[in-house]
Parts: C-alpha cells; sequence; structure tokens
C-alpha cells in the first residue's frame, strides 16, 4: 500500500500487517512521485494499482504508462472542483476499471456531474467490517445521565456544509420531547470550522426552544459502537449521500432505522424495507415516523433484526474485498 500524505487512517493502515509506503507530493504533477511508484511495482510485482481521488489517479496513469500496470479508480463521492473534474474526465475513459460505491451514485455521476459513465464502469458497495460492532456496557448513556426507561434516538454525522440535515430533525423535536416526556435526542459529529452555521443553527434552534436538557450535542466520538449500542432509535437525515455508511453501521448494530428518502439511502435499505422512511426536508412526516416506531416496540424490534441480517449479507468487508479480487482478475 502507497500512501501520499500523513492521513486520519495512516496509523490503522500500518497496524493492519500489510506493507505501507508513504511518499509527500511537492508539485501538482509530482514525476518524483511517479518513479518512486514505478520502482514499488517492479520491485513488488504490483499488478494493478487502486486510486480514490483525482490527484492519485493521475500519478497511477502516468505510472501504468512505464510500467503498464493495471489501474482502478473509485468514486465515493463528489465535491465539485473545475481542475478535479476536468482531470476526472480525462482519467475516466483511460482506467482499466472504475467503481461506484453505489448504483444510485453512479446514476448521479452520470446525470448530474455529466461524467462519462457508459463503459468500464462496475459497482461495488463498500464494505463494513463487523467485528468492529459488538454488544457494549452502554457507558454513552451513563454519561447523558439516561435511566433504563429512557428512550434515546440519535444520529451519527458530521455537521459540515450542506451534505447532511440534522435541521429537519431538530425541527422535529419541540414536539417529539413534549410528548414523550423521557425521549432523549443525540447529534453525535463535530461542528466544521469552515462551515460552521450548520452546527450553529442547530444548536441554536434547540437552545431557542428550551430543549437542550434532552438534546445532546456530544461532537465527534471514536466509540461510535458504544454510542450506537446506547441507541435505542437511529434517524438520519440527508441532502447528499453516496452510500451510506453510518446507516449501515447502525443496522448491523441491530437498530431500528428511519432515514429520509435520498435514492442511496433506498438501495442500502432494500429500498426502504429495512427502515422507516421519511420524506425529505418533511419535519411533519418525520414526526409521524418517528411516534409510530416509538409506539411499536415490537414491530420496530421486528424491522431492527431483518435489517441487520440484510446489512451482514450486503455488506461485509468479505463480500467487499471478494468482488474487488473479481474484478481485479478480470482486467
Amino acid at each position: 500500500m502507497a500512501l501520499t500524505h500523513k492521513s486520519i487512517l495512516s496509523d490503522e493502515f500500518r497496524s493492519s500487517g500489510v506493507e505501507v509506503f508513504s511518499y509527500n507530493r511537492k508539485l501538482p504533477i509530482d514525476l518524483g512521485l511517479v518513479f518512486k511508484l514505478k520502482r514499488i511495482v517492479n520491485e513488488k510485482s504490483v499488478e494493478v494499482i487502486h486510486t480514490h481521488q483525482a490527484v492519485d489517479g493521475l500519478h497511477a496513469y502516468l505510472t501504468k504508462k512505464i510500467t503498464g500496470v493495471k489501474i482502478v479508480m473509485s468514486f465515493h463521492g463528489h465535491i465539485p472542483s473545475l481542475k478535479d473534474d476536468s482531470t476526472l474526465k480525462f482519467l475516466i475513459p483511460r482506467m482499466d476499471a472504475n467503481i461506484a460505491v453505489s448504483n444510485s451514485f453512479l446514476k448521479r455521476l452520470s446525470e448530474e456531474i455529466k461524467f462519462n459513465t457508459s463503459r468500464n464502469f462496475h459497482v461495488i458497495y463498500n464494505g463494513i467490517d463487523i467485528r468492529k460492532f459488538y454488544p457494549t456496557d452502554k457507558k454513552f448513556r451513563r454519561e447523558l445521565n439516561l435511566k433504563d426507561t429512557d428512550v434515546l434516538l440519535g444520529m451519527v454525522g458530521n455537521f459540515n456544509n450542506d451534505v447532511r440535515d440534522q435541521l429537519t430533525i431538530c425541527k422535529t423535536l419541540p414536539s417529539i420531547l413534549r410528548k414523550y416526556s423521557n425521549a432523549h435526542f443525540a447529534f453525535v459529529g463535530g461542528k466544521s470550522e469552515n462551515y460552521p452555521r450548520f452546527f450553529d443553527d442547530c444548536f441554536n434552534f434547540c437552545k431557542e426552544n428550551h430543549l437542550l436538557d434532552r438534546v445532546h450535542f456530544v461532537g465527534a466520538r471514536i466509540d461510535i459502537n458504544d454510542v450506537l449500542n446506547s441507541l435505542n432509535i437511529f434517524v438520519y437525515s440527508s441532502n447528499h449521500d453516496t452510500f451510506g455508511i453510518a446507516v449501515i453501521e447502525a443496522m448491523i448494530s441491530g437498530l431500528p432505522i428511519i432515514i429520509n428518502d435520498l435514492p442511496a439511502l433506498l438501495e442500502v435499505t432494500n429500498n426502504g424495507k429495512y427502515a422507516s422512511v421519511f420524506k425529505s426536508k418533511s419535519p411533519e412526516d418525520l414526526e409521524n415516523k418517528i411516534i409510530t416506531i416509538i409506539k411499536n416496540e415490537s414491530e420496530r424490534n421486528k424491522q431492527a433484526d431483518s435489517g441487520k441480517e440484510w446489512a451482514f449479507k450486503q455488506f461485509n468487508i468479505v463480500n467487499h474485498i471478494e468482488n474487488l479480487k473479481k474484478l481485479y482478475l478480470s482486467l
């Protein structure tokens, strides 16, 4: 594995047991980096370079020109950028394979972003390491001073630009918390330095409505498994999603799920079969879905059990790796 810069996952990569090489890119197009990649390809008999963004893909393409190595690029999301989009449009037809993380995102790449996906594109779902999700003693509930009889709803996702839509959830909470005196809500996710208003709008709404004793803004967390174990119901509202990892992790944890009707979220819940689905941007519809799922404990337990089984089968990291291997071997 070659890393071109220090990332939040660097330590995890290094502890995975695979050989890791780390290089810094010194120029937008760094030929020195290309020759370092060439040396790795030749010395380690590398057959496939798998990249995940435009700058990686460009250096992999240049490495291919002098080594003949196969190159693959995954598309996980899209942040508009004239430079990156131009680079990606150049690279897509020159890749040996391109991967989209969901069918709905593949459609969006074609119809909205206007990339040519007519050939050489494949859909391979991301994989979740299910070993990371196991029963805990629910320290998060104790941290919030909750009783066993309290109902804790929650969402996991950072407050960054307009990707997620926590504000729609906030707008339901005055009514929900008034109806259910034992209900609490936890927002798990960090505040963006570049886009602080997305957090501030939610926090100020809850403050103005005197909800902060039962709506908990806990920031970014590393103990997500314990957080999910501590929840009774997982609620997720988003403006844009390509895959919905947070939703799948909640399903794997055995939680009943409430999502809005984004294509990617519907796809990972089997067209909404394993979730309660509300109309995007509709606090009224979300409120109805929350009330229904709180009232019907047996139904929500049934949904949680079937959703967990579905997520285990569809999104296990073992399936992801097997699908990647099949693609690599076909090149």
